[in-house]
């Protein structure tokens, strides 16, 4: 009975770990209008993602999103993927 109790408080505790969060990433390169939203495209494309809002004159990209499902590189390398890059923080 011990080892279920045990295996059940462990698992609820990695529940509470996972879930929503919210980033704020420097990214550099934006030139004209259109690029924050090529970036923001390409970030909202992966799993996991709920939002992502760029904000041109600062910069910065704000993006919420399922920890669970997606980590902070995976925004990074999608930032890249835009063509574009993650300023130092």
């Amino acid at each position: 009975m011990k080892s279920i109790l045990f295996a059940a408080i462990l698992g609820l505790s990695t529940v509470a770990v996972a879930g929503e969060k919210t980033e704020t990433i420097k990214v550099s390169g934006w030139h004209c209008d259109k690029c924050p939203g090529k970036t923001e495209a390409k970030v909202k494309a992966v799993n996991g993602v709920e939002s992502a809002h760029a904000d041109r004159a600062k910069g910065e990209l704000h993006v919420k999103y399922d920890d669970s499902k997606a980590k902070r590189a995976d925004l990074e390398k999608a930032v890249a993927d835009s063509g574009f890059t993650v300023a130092e923080k």
